[in-house]
């Protein structure tokens, strides 16, 4: 028998080789590198070693739940909970958040790019039609008289420069006339009286070829014809046939609509963006869908007290005279602020408000996965739907726009920077310490002795809750709101005193060391609030540390929870002097404590703080 041939052995060896290594390309794994679906994700990242999903509360991470619902304390929907997350401290800083794509898809994140360009702000305006009173001509009695004619007797009578509009008959007026005639026969001995006869009849605005027919005829005329003194519409009518007018009588108004007035009203966090110069557009009822443009003329220097309002005014032709005095109109003006400079622009809703802080998250790529940064900025005016930022943000980096209240619970289970967790080291502020994902994923115990103690050391829903004392603090500042919105002085500072005497003299605020341990940094706040309030001798100062008592209180809510009635925790961003501040009420209806009378309905309610259950 042959033996096998050695170059038949090596193809057959590499045929085998390469096949292996083929099938490893196509096959091999395949199952590692296959994108995760959303099932998949929650399965893994969000179970315990059970394997049952695990859900927990972005504002009470205490709360542990095998199923979705809402949270026990303070109502929030429940989302997956995070187990991995106390491993993240040693993957990024305290100002970071990581997470898988399928997490990032999972929180359906969307960012977009910073960017600097000229920050074009959109006012609009109400406003309306009016006559421009450069444009006014009034037709007066020169001397006085008798209407023994009309020839226009309707106000809105569209009339020309020099129509008649009605006859007079006056003595006065016939003895001028023969005064002329009789100056005239020495006109050339005595020229002076000639000319101061003819002069007489020439300030009566009697037209020249009339004066020249007395003089040529040698006959006085008994009615003389009132002419109009421009183009335009009569506005008013004074007179009718037979009545006595005496000198000065303002007889006809007349009106020249070629030319209009729009006048706007612009509220004062407006007029910033607004000046001389600038073009308006403005759309009228009567012309659905056509737009019509004006100039600025004149911008008030002084603001109505009532509606705080100045009244802006600008001019726009009117040749078909389509627009009429009175007609309503919505103005819009588009102005760049800052003198056209470019400036730092990021998205509105790139934005999260804590009620003192504005943050955003920041995005970019580590090791190949989404980071998340927690930023603080510094906001200037809102232009539209930006917001110009004066720091925090670099030009090119991009903010989450979507997604970024899922990522803020995200970051808080974690223990990291949050909306509710400012300090950098990643520990809970003093007075929000709920207890961290850190501590329950450390603690393997699950008797159910270990879990009550870690309950009642980690949040504030024992006995020591008092919800005698809030409820009382509540309904005191409730009553004080409502005297500052109605403008009574008085009775706000008296319910003050009542708040105060709650905060600074309730046993249950200071009988309970655990409850002062727990909410001293808060407490001592709203102590120094409401003596400043105390002290406050007029209404604007009293609003000014009410803003501040308003902050302390909501974080009181919030910790403690609630179970009397929903609350709404509302903000106007015209109060303060255009800085904007918050407040709590029990009716969603706005009713503004910091604007008073004056605008009691400016103001919108930023969310709503369930009861507890």
């Amino acid at each position: 028998m042959k033996s096998p041939n050695i170059n038949q052995i090596g193809r057959s060896a590499g045929i085998l080789v390469i096949g292996l290594l083929l099938g490893w390309l196509f096959f091999g794994g395949s199952s590692a590198d296959q994108p995760q679906s959303m099932d998949e994700h929650v399965k893994e990242a969000h179970t315990n070693e059970q394997g049952e999903v695990v859900y927990t509360c972005s504002m009470h991470p205490s709360v542990r739940q095998s199923e979705p619902g809402n949270c026990p304390i303070c109502g929030m929907e429940l989302i997956p909970a995070d187990e991995e997350g106390s491993e993240q401290g040693s993957e990024a800083s305290n100002y970071e958040l990581k997470m898988t794509e399928a997490a990032a898809r999972l929180a359906e994140v969307q960012t977009t790019e910073v960017i600097k360009d000229v920050a074009v702000k959109k006012v609009r305006m109400p406003g309306k039609i009016a006559v421009d009173e450069r444009r006014v001509s009034n037709v007066t009695a020169h001397f006085p008289g008798r209407i023994t004619q009309l020839y226009v007797d309707y106000t809105g009578a569209r009339i020309q420069k020099g129509e008649r509009l009605a006859s007079i008959y006056s003595p006065q007026l016939l003895s001028a006339q023969r005064e002329l005639l009789e100056t005239r026969k020495h006109k050339k001995s005595n020229p002076a009286l000639y000319q101061s006869t003819r002069r007489k009849l020439e300030l009566w605005e009697l037209p020249e070829e009339e004066i020249q027919k007395i003089e040529n005829s040698g006959k006085v005329i008994n009615e003389l014809d009132i002419v109009s003194p421009a183009e335009g519409y009569v506005l008013k009518r004074n007179i009718s046939e037979q009545d006595h007018v005496m000198e000065g009588t303002v007889m006809y108004e007349i009106a020249n609509l070629s030319k209009v007035w729009v006048t706007f009203e612009a509220y004062e966090s407006d007029l910033v963006g607004l000046a001389e110069g600038n073009k308006v557009t403005f759309t009228v009822e009567a012309y659905p869908g056509e737009t019509f443009e004006a100039e600025i003329t004149y911008i008030d220097p002084t603001l109505d007290p009532q509606s705080r309002t100045a009244t802006v005014r600008a001019e726009a032709a009117n040749p078909d005279r389509r627009l009429k005095p009175q007609m309503l109109a919505e103005g819009v003006v588009s102005s760049e602020i800052s003198g056209g400079k470019e400036q730092t622009l990021i998205p509105k809703s790139a934005v999260l408000w804590t009620g003192e802080r504005s943050v955003v998250y920041v995005y970019k790529r580590v090791d190949g996965q989404p980071v998340f940064e927690f930023r603080e900025v510094e906001l200037g005016a809102r232009v539209g739907d930006q917001y110009v930022v004066k720091s925090g943000v670099k030009v090119g980096e991009e903010v989450v726009t979507n997604g970024n209240f899922k990522i803020d619970s995200a970051a808080q289970l974690a223990g990291k920077a949050s909306m509710m967790n400012r300090n950098p080291d990643g520990t809970k502020p003093a007075g929000h310490n709920h207890g961290s994902m850190e501590e329950m994923n450390r603690s393997g115990e699950s008797s159910e002795m270990d879990n009550q103690s870690h309950e009642e050391a980690t949040t504030d829903t024992s006995d020591h809750q008092h919800s005698e004392h809030l409820s009382e603090l509540i309904d005191n500042y409730l009553a004080m709101k409502e005297a500052l919105a109605n403008d009574r002085f008085k009775e706000a500072k008296n319910h003050l005193e009542a708040f105060k005497k709650e905060v600074t003299e309730s046993k249950e605020m200071n009988e309970h060391p655990e409850h002062s341990d727990m909410h001293q940094k808060h407490h001592a706040a709203m102590v120094e609030a409401v003596n400043n309030a105390s002290e406050a001798k007029t209404i604007d100062k009293l609003r000014e540390s009410f803003a501040e008592i308003s902050n302390q209180l909501v974080k009181a809510v919030e910790n403690q929870g609630f179970d009397t009635k929903e609350l709404y925790w509302q903000y106007c961003p015209m109060a303060q002097n255009q800085e904007g501040a918050y407040w709590l009420d029990d009716k969603k209806a706005i009713s503004n404590p910091y604007m008073g009378q004056q605008m009691p309905g400016c103001g919108s309610t930023e969310k709503v703080i369930s009861k507890s259950k």
